[in-house]
């Protein structure tokens, strides 16, 4: 039996683990205390004991930031509610912390599991980061950044914590539980591996509220590798799921690509994107297998986001069985303006080399997929100097207002695919093109 000196009712034991109830130690779920110090005490005695499960009973219980250790898991139990309080003296500055592609100092996130394996979170409650804190000073400060600061660039004027982050991590599980309202990103994995996300609902903002959740985005796999995302439901105010490997210098200097990933019978809501490639890509993105999932509201749901200056190679990616209706873009790939120039970062000014610079998108593979109510069926639009590579279109059927477009592609394969549009129908049973132009 597991025994070791504790306050008095705060495990219960068997064999094999051990339960730490956050109230032993302190914590109450009346909303209104905040519980940061019960809370870690409690996740710190799990771990010094060999690891057990801590339990987040039925109640609300605030708190600022809270750090999983090695052997942990977090039960969040039906009925219960983590949530965060606001003020960024509850999440301390973590050094050298990924943000945006870039490595830099900002306040930790909610829910942290660093330098740490074999860590769960799980249960039926629910995580919120009680976002409405933080998202409408960040609107209040974008509109006085416009015109002086580039606009993606504006993020890193307004420190918000991320809801959850996985950072130097591996075989750490994620399952069940509800997350809401983040401040920023929700689930953030960055420089880890043999991660699973599994039945986890996220949404940012409750839908009703009306409020825009800035840079929301779902989860964000980021320089991380063997990483399985399964049967998730996502809507948010930016990219559902958003595959990253960094950006400009800072991304070629670290170098760490994002491979082998499975997206699987996940939903799409609301969102900029479904899955998104990009736009941070230095270190390169590869082996990526998206299967049967489904949008419905979503901007763009299979989407690829390939920005000057952001670098790398993204290479053997494929969709395979999307259900899709009420969308914008079903098929979007946009590559702004390339000039054959040296880029300049725009956070660091240090310039990088055009064919370092400019990322390339190749053996693109999308099939069996079926689109109804979009506004605009597929729209692939390269670049003189920068063409997408081997892009294979087979088995899809998609009706839109507007039909499809592409430009700039080197072996387009398209097999078997209808677009209806409201004044065209294109119908391709087997062609392949090198197109250059419209």
């Amino acid at each position: 039996m597991f025994s070791c000196e504790q306050p008095a009712d705060t495990k219960t034991a068997s064999s094999e683990t051990a339960t730490y109830l956050i109230t032993a130690y302190g914590a109450v779920g009346d909303s209104v205390t905040v519980n940061t110090e019960a809370i870690q005490q409690a996740i710190d005695a799990c771990a010094e004991n060999g690891g057990g499960t801590v339990q987040i009973p039925k109640g609300v219980f605030s708190s600022g930031a809270i750090f999983l250790k090695e052997g942990v898991t977090l039960e969040v139990q039906e009925g219960a509610k983590l949530r965060a309080v606001a003020g960024l003296e509850n999440f301390p500055e973590l050094k050298n912390t990924r943000i945006a592609g870039i490595e830099m100092d900002w306040p930790s996130a909610f829910i942290n599991i660093i330098d740490a394996s074999h860590v769960t979170i799980t249960g039926d409650g629910t995580i919120d980061g009680s976002g409405y804190y933080w998202w409408e000073p960040y609107w209040q400060k974008r509109d006085s950044l416009t015109g002086k600061v580039p606009g993606d660039l504006i993020d890193w004027h307004v420190p918000r914590p991320r809801l959850m982050l996985f950072q130097n991590t591996s075989e750490c599980t994620l399952e069940n539980v509800k997350l809401r309202n983040s401040g920023f990103w929700t689930v953030h994995i960055c420089y880890s591996h043999d991660i699973d996300v599994t039945n986890v609902n996220i949404v940012n903002p409750v839908l009703e509220s009306g409020k825009r959740a800035a840079s929301s985005d779902g989860i964000d796999v980021d320089s991380s590798h063997d990483i399985a995302i399964r049967d998730c439901y996502i809507a948010c105010d930016d990219d559902c799921i958003a595959v990253k490997s960094g950006r400009g210098s800072d991304g070629l200097r670290i170098n760490i690509p994002t491979e082998n990933v499975l997206i699987e019978n996940c939903t799409f809501g609301s969102g900029h994107g479904g899955v998104s490639m990009g736009t941070e890509t230095a270190g390169g993105i590869k082996n990526v297998l998206v299967k049967n999932c489904v949008a419905d509201g979503n901007q763009a749901p299979i989407k690829f986001k390939p920005r000057p200056g952001r670098g790398g190679v993204i290479e053997n990616i494929t969709h395979e069985g999307w259900k899709v209706k009420n969308v914008k873009t079903v098929i979007d790939y946009a590559l702004r303006n390339v000039d054959g120039s040296d880029y300049i970062d725009e956070w660091q000014e240090i310039k990088v080399p055009f064919e370092k610079a400019t990322p390339r998108y190749r053996n693109l593979t999308i099939r069996d997929v079926e689109a109804t109510d979009a506004r605009t069926a597929i729209s692939f639009l390269g670049w003189p100097l920068a063409h997408a590579e081997n892009v294979i279109l087979e088995n899809v059927n998609i009706q839109a207002a507007s039909g499809a477009t592409f430009q700039y592609v080197d072996n387009l394969l398209l097999k078997n695919v209808t677009v209806t549009s409201d004044d065209n129908k294109m119908e391709f049973q087997e062609v392949t093109h090198k197109i250059e132009a419209e």
